[in-house]
């Protein structure tokens, strides 16, 4: 007996696939083309923007460190400067036969106040060079490339 090959039939109602089709045509029709090579262009020229930008902060951040220890060195020659000039009024006042707690007392005061505020002054540099070690550390690792997503499909 010959074999037969049979076809198996199915009927389908083709009212949902004319709707996929129209709702296939809208979609294409609004996407436009995608130029791929274009977008990474754009993310490599965007990247090379970033480290630009990483780098000069990076100059930026060194000069500022080095600026903010020159200026810890200065402000302690400052008070030993100022110590100084406090010692050679009190000679001049006992030279003079003033007592030097009556006449320096309110510049003593103020002098201690001066040296106090010096020394806030070289602590906040201080804490502003380890912020700025952090910042610097932070911004110079490397950028990890986020990857690009495609769209989601409407819900039908």
């Amino acid at each position: 007996m010959p074999e037969e090959k049979k076809e198996e039939y199915e009927i389908i109602p083709i009212s949902p696939l004319r709707r996929l089709e129209k709702r296939i045509e809208q979609l294409e029709a609004m996407s436009p083309a995608v130029d791929v090579k274009e977008i990474f262009r754009e993310v490599v020229d965007v990247l090379r923007m970033n480290q630009q930008l990483v780098t000069e902060i990076s100059k930026s951040n060194d000069a500022l460190r080095l600026e903010i220890s020159k200026l810890t060195i200065n402000l302690e020659d400052l008070t030993a400067r100022l110590n100084e000039l406090l010692s050679y009024i009190k000679a001049a006042a006992t030279e003079e036969g003033f007592q030097p707690e009556d006449t320096t007392k309110g510049l003593k005061e103020k002098m201690n106040e001066l040296i106090e505020a010096n020394k806030k002054i070289a602590q906040s540099n201080e804490e502003m060079i380890s912020i700025l070690e952090e910042i610097e550390k932070k911004l110079s690792r490397p950028l990890m490339p986020m990857p690009l997503r495609k769209p989601m499909p409407p819900k039908m």
